[in-house]
């Protein structure tokens, strides 16, 4: 006799590895402020990226930067490297992937952040560079020419296409944490209650308010269908229809026990 099939359970199915994303550094060229070099140290933590390098900082102001960075982000920020030249920056990375926020003939094609992400995580994936502009400008088209993958992140219109630097890098970090595997699954299952404690907390309800003659005594069941519906739409679970008895009980107690109460508010 065959042994009985084992049901698999959905919730104990083994997760997808998250696939490192250690091989992709950021680079910021000529970053004009220390404080998004700081908030990018701490996006890149954040999001669990690889190293920052710097291509001709503006101002390189440690308390300023370290100050963004938050203690999270403070070990991305003290091993950064800093170049004179973005093409010197570039030269150890076997993909370079630029951001824009400018459309252009000359600039595409241009893909979006959640479409590049799947193609930078392979199982063996290349050393990849994710470029970034100053905040002023952004990458130029003559920056463009290193990369071989264009990327911008859209927004809700042209006019509001720039974004802060800091926050571009952590929005194209956390695409690359979804892309990942990382994201979590899906909530468990809302266990529903079952019509013995549904109808065990109608009755408890109907008694109790018709006590306090919000029902009618003539026919509380009719009315009582306008709150079924209600409660019908909320899915209730047994632990929320058991507490529902329990605030039934509570107005029970307290209707009969008002004289009492009203005496020991008036000593």
């Amino acid at each position: 006799m065959s042994s009985p099939k084992k049901v698999s359970d959905p919730d104990s199915a083994p997760r997808p590895r998250v696939r490192s994303r250690q091989h992709i550094d950021v680079i910021l060229h000529c970053p004009q402020m220390p404080e998004n070099i700081g908030g990018s140290a701490r996006a890149i933590a954040n999001m669990g990226l690889g190293s920052l390098v710097v291509v001709r900082p503006r101002s390189i102001n440690e308390e300023l930067a370290l100050a963004m960075a938050t203690p999270q982000g403070e070990p991305i920020y003290r091993n950064m490297k800093v170049f004179p030249s973005l093409r010197e920056a570039l030269e150890p990375y076997e993909l370079v992937v630029g951001t824009t926020a400018r459309l252009g003939s000359r600039r595409g094609p241009i893909l979006s952040p959640r479409q590049i992400a799947p193609t930078l995580l392979s199982e063996e994936p290349p050393k990849v560079a994710l470029v970034f502009g100053p905040e002023r400008m952004g990458l130029s088209t003559e920056d463009l020419r290193f990369c071989q993958k264009i990327v911008r992140i859209p927004t809700d219109n042209p006019q509001t296409g720039s974004l802060n630097l800091a926050q571009a890098v952590l929005i194209m970090g956390y695409e690359l944490l979804l892309a990942s595997g990382a994201e979590p699954g899906p909530p468990p299952p809302i266990k529903a209650a079952n019509q013995q404690d549904l109808n065990a907390m109608y009755d408890d309800l109907e008694s109790v308010l018709t006590k306090i003659g919000f029902l009618p005594e003539s026919n509380p069941a009719h009315w009582l269908m306008n709150i079924k519906k209600i409660f019908n739409r909320g899915q209730l679970t047994q632990g929320e229809c058991h507490l529902l008895r329990g605030v039934c009980r509570q107005i029970r107690w307290a209707v009969n026990n008002m004289e009492n109460i009203d005496r020991k508010k008036g000593q």
